[in-house]
């Protein structure tokens, strides 16, 4: 299950929960594709703290959109637990013009003011 929790200009954070289905995930990178159309760049946040599991082809799927938009990637943050996903976000780092960066379950904030530095506090 997934969820726009905030979209600002060229900005968008989802929460992702539970189970991310193959069909859920065409939406997100539906979304990003629509942002994409309209901005430059865009600024992307992945709160994935609750995810348990995930269809096997998201992860190419998400390379595709990558590769397909990856000019318009300004920067992607990851609020996870799972140290593979950080280990694959530095590696992206190293061949990729867009900054990625992980962060912890305790860091969603610090993520949100990386994403959306205009965003005034609530």
């Amino acid at each position: 299950m997934y969820q726009v929790i905030y979209h600002e200009d060229n900005k968008i954070e989802f929460s992702i929960r539970e189970e991310l289905t193959t069909e859920e995930f065409q939406q997100i990178i539906h979304q990003l594709e629509s942002l994409c159309t309209m901005h430059s760049e865009i600024n992307v946040l992945f709160d994935a703290a609750g995810l348990e599991k995930y269809a096997s082809n998201v992860i190419w799927e998400e390379y595709d959109f990558y590769k397909k938009y990856k000019t318009h990637l300004k920067r992607l943050a990851l609020v996870s637990d799972r140290t593979f996903e950080s280990f694959i976000l530095k590696q992206l780092n190293k061949f990729s013009d867009t900054e990625f960066k992980a962060f912890g379950l305790d860091q969603i904030e610090e993520a949100r003011k990386w994403i959306f530095p205009s965003k005034l506090p609530s």
